[in-house]
């Protein structure tokens, strides 16, 4: 027996990103705006179940002893990764092999859910449809891995709490909690009860090391994302950090109330006072090491339909968001003026439900 659930696994820009001193534990404390963007992964779960009889007893000495057990003894399933792309992980180096790994203990750990273990999958088959790029910091891979705990969580009924899949989230990635909380209020095939939940948001304001969040309101964009074609290293980002000198940092308690009252009402003036604030310091390390990414800047700033440029992340993805004004031949024309070099382009949109479209439109 077979049971299915297909999810979409959303991007994520960051709108700011301020990164303090490292702390004694080896991370920084960070303060940044993120935001779900329309651009998006489908991960598919297929499990397998043996009908009629108790999977986890059934030909426990066949298992692989890799995928290791709880502490009652009971056996994990199997994880199988399937991936549209030739150099995704395919074993537990997969954060989705974690994400699963890490639901499946907490399965087996909660007592309310002892009587539902004859439910355990002796299989699982994630699939992976990469469309957001890899190493580009979008949060693809912290998306994927929300998709996982989601999917296991609405195909299964375990009806973990939203705090639940927020911690075990954490556990798995810095970015990871915001994309438990942007697909909780985007994807259909998430329960009802997660859907409503009022941590359930497209757009949040992140603090400590990143997983202390609150939701915020966004007022709808549309953009377009450049990609290079090579990834950076966050790890190298936040080391080289420390040794930069940081002229402007984004005002976060500013923005979060501009963007509120932008969400409501738009309006051209205070647009400017948001994009004064929309600072991302880690560009002081990345754009200095890689050049090009400054060229892609200012080439984007040149451009009549753009009204603000900036980078995501650790990098190297450039963002640009374009004028409400702006219409479908200067944006496809914009679109392959940086489609060069073996560049990734993407025409996108924030996801709030309100959207102008544009993204939508074009693929018309």
């Amino acid at each position: 027996m077979m049971k299915s659930i297909t999810l979409a696994s959303y991007g994520k820009i960051n709108l700011s990103l301020n990164v303090g001193n490292v702390m004694d534990s080896g991370y920084h404390p960070v303060d940044m705006i993120m935001c779900q963007i329309l651009l998006h992964d489908l991960v598919k779960i297929d499990l397998l179940q043996r009908e009629g009889t108790l999977a986890w007893k059934e030909d426990r000495q066949m298992r692989d002893k890799n995928h290791g057990g709880g502490d009652d003894g009971l056996e994990y399933p199997e994880i199988e990764i399937i991936a549209n792309l030739p150099y995704i992980p395919r074993d537990e180096n997969n954060i989705c092999h974690k994400a699963a790994t890490r639901f499946f203990r907490e399965f087996i750990e909660t007592e309310r859910l002892k009587d539902k273990r004859e439910y355990l999958p002796y299989k699982i088959i994630i699939t992976l449809e990469k469309r957001v790029p890899v190493g580009a910091g979008l949060g693809g891979g912290s998306g994927n891995a929300a998709a996982v705990l989601h999917g296991l969580n609405a195909v299964l009924g375990t009806h973990f709490s939203m705090e639940k899949l927020l911690e075990m989230g954490s556990e798995l990635g810095a970015d990871v909690p915001f994309a438990v909380m942007n697909q909780a209020k985007s994807c259909k095939s998430v329960p009802a009860y997660l859907r409503r939940h009022p941590m359930a948001a497209v757009c949040a304001r992140a603090r400590g090391i990143g997983t202390d969040l609150t939701p915020l309101k966004i007022p709808p964009f549309s953009l377009l994302l450049v990609k290079p074609p090579f990834s950076v290293s966050t790890a190298e980002v936040y080391r080289g950090i420390d040794s930069c000198e940081i002229q402007e940092r984004p005002d976060n308690d500013r923005l979060t109330e501009n963007f509120g009252i932008l969400a409501e009402d738009k309006e051209g003036e205070l647009w400017q006072s948001a994009y004064s604030d929309m600072i991302n310091v880690l560009e002081n390390y990345t754009v200095h090491a890689h050049p090009v990414l400054g060229k892609i800047k200012d080439r984007l700033k040149g451009s009549e339909v753009v009204d603000f440029v900036m980078m995501s992340g650790s990098g190297p993805t450039i963002f640009a968001i374009l004028s409400e004004n702006a219409n479908r031949r200067e944006i496809h024309a914009l679109k392959r003026k940086f489609s060069i070099k073996g560049n990734e382009v993407f025409v996108t949109e924030v996801l709030d439900g309100r959207g102008s479209g544009i993204a939508r439109r074009m693929k018309r």
